[in-house]
């Protein structure tokens, strides 16, 4: 499997690079203030064209790659992780849509998320479980309409989410469902930071006798499995690249930090402890980019092993981004805080 950056990745990291800091950057402690989407940032990303990475250019999209879009993630999430939260949970949204919706579906659903207008929710197996076998929704009736119902769960984005995206099961059958706010027998409340991004639009949600039409089923039913377990690895490959953009935002930060703080007449980067700190978190990041960038292009290609690879990508590097950001704290001192 070939997964060497070309030209026209550094490009593509260079610009997005540049976007970060002069547009994103400035409104991340906003972002970090306020529950809920971070509206101002979509628009940024929307205008350009950010929101729709994997989407043939002929519905609107940019036709990029799984690898692309780990790039474009990382980069944003060295500057604010809450805005390139809300990137892949758009682009997992439009791309979804993309590959499995029907004309009807694309043609109401399409140009809303890819503008940054309409704001795309998921419900995971078990609400934090990766698991297909623990889907908890479970659907009756054979066509028009379908009844859903769940207990208790968590949905990204939910209650700005214009539409959720919910795997739910009958007997061995399973059914990806496109749920709307308006629909009766939905409904969520209380959103619920994550660690690490406190603001996210996380929240409970409950599925009562939600009526869904057969127009809002998404795919076949023969492939509900396939559609559940692509999204899972797709969304864990997306989460890697955050994390890895996390991560290394905090080494580059406390690399500069380590070069102007002195102590006893010389910079701290000159003591062996604060080297040796330094070196372990830079071998903790480029590992964790090896492996992020591995399962990106082997999501490109379909490689048998993109599972597997997303999956361990995602461990790896939200390992990497808790233990970096903690040693950064330590070699920035107070101002770590």
């Amino acid at each position: 499997m070939c997964f060497q950056l070309t030209k026209k990745h550094d490009l593509l990291k260079k610009n997005i690079r540049s976007l970060a800091v002069q547009q994103l950057r400035p409104l991340a402690g906003e972002n970090d203030r306020t529950c809920g989407p971070p509206y101002k940032a979509i628009d940024v990303m929307a205008k350009n064209r950010l929101l729709g990475l994997l989407v043939p250019r002929e519905e609107g999209g940019e036709g990029a790659g799984f690898l692309d879009t780990c790039l474009v993630l990382e980069e944003i999430s060295k500057e604010c992780p809450v805005s390139a939260l809300c990137c892949s949970s758009q682009n997992l949204g439009t791309h979804l849509l993309s590959k499995e919706g029907a004309p009807s579906q694309k043609e109401k659903f399409m140009a809303g998320l890819l503008q940054g207008k309409a704001i795309f929710g998921y419900i995971l197996p078990g609400g934090t479980s990766q698991d297909i076998a623990d889907v908890a929704a479970s659907f009756s009736g054979e066509n028009d309409p379908f009844v859903i119902n769940s207990a208790e769960c968590f949905v990204m984005n939910g209650e700005e989410a214009e539409v959720v995206v919910v795997f739910a099961r009958k007997g061995e059958s399973m059914r990806c469902f496109l749920i709307e706010k308006r629909f009766q027998g939905f409904s969520c409340a209380g959103s619920k930071g994550l660690s690490g991004s406190e603001r996210s639009a996380t929240c409970k949600a409950v599925l009562n006798n939600c009526r869904v039409p057969a127009g809002n089923t998404l795919g076949q039913e023969i492939k509900g499995e396939e559609i559940l377990s692509n999204f899972i690895h797709q969304s864990a490959c997306f989460a890697a690249a955050r994390a890895l953009g996390i991560g290394e935002g905090a080494l580059t930060y406390a690399v500069e930090y380590s070069k102007k703080r002195e102590q006893f007449g010389r910079p701290i980067k000159e003591f062996q402890a604060i080297r040796a700190m330094l070196a372990d978190m830079s071998a903790a990041v480029e590992a964790s980019r090896y492996l992020t960038y591995k399962a990106g292009a082997a999501l490109d290609e379909r490689s048998r092993e993109r599972g597997q690879l997303s999956c361990t990508a995602k461990v790896v590097a939200s390992k990497m981004a808790m233990e970096v950001t903690r040693d950064a704290i330590q070699v920035t001192g107070g101002y770590g805080y």
